[in-house]
């Protein structure tokens, strides 16, 4: 026979992963941009995407930390894509605790090319584009992406407590100043 302490902790186990799987099915509050999105989108999804955001920011920058021809650019292109990244550290850990829900390889990308196709972000500019293009894009981007975490934080509004959404609203708001700073002749 099983103990009851076997029992308890299998009925812990069972909460914990019905919790998670269930947190992760949260759909969002209507009325925000992400209505936008295709199909339904839960927040597992907008993790997903807000990783695919992120992962892009970090390369983003690094291209624009080799374009920079001021040093003061430069360095902040480099704080800039290592603050990204600390962004997607965050998003992927939370995906990764819920096992129940593993990332799909092509998830990710469909969900970000949605999402600029609905105009919640910005395709980056191509090939051959000037520092200064680039400059413009990441101001925008940064607007952007401040627009996209405030509805995160309006569509979920327990998930984003738990997730510190307030806190990267506030850092996108502080990198668009910061590159303004950097880049005063760049409009947005």
């Amino acid at each position: 026979m099983y103990s009851a302490w076997f029992i308890g902790l299998f009925a812990a186990a069972g909460l914990a992963a019905a919790y998670f799987y269930l947190r992760g099915n949260a759909r969002p509050v209507k009325g925000t941009i992400l209505d936008r999105l295709e199909g339904t989108v839960r927040l597992r999804d907008i993790f997903r995407l807000a990783a695919g955001l992120e992962r892009e920011g970090v390369d983003f920058y690094r291209g624009l930390s080799e374009l920079a021809r001021d040093p003061a650019a430069k360095a902040l292109c480099l704080r800039l894509a290592g603050e990204e990244a600390k962004h997607l550290a965050v998003f992927k850990g939370q995906l990764d605790r819920w096992r129940a829900l593993p990332a799909h390889s092509r998830l990710e990308p469909a969900l970000l090319k949605d999402a600029k196709k609905k105009g919640i972000f910005l395709e980056p500019p191509g090939p051959g584009a000037s520092e200064e293009e680039m400059a413009a894009y990441a101001l925008a981007q940064e607007i952007k992406s401040a627009e996209f975490y405030q509805a995160f934080e309006q569509a979920f509004p327990e998930a984003w407590k738990r997730e510190h959404i307030r806190g990267l609203i506030l850092e996108e708001r502080r990198h668009e100043q910061d590159l303004r700073a950097v880049y005063p002749q760049v409009k947005s």
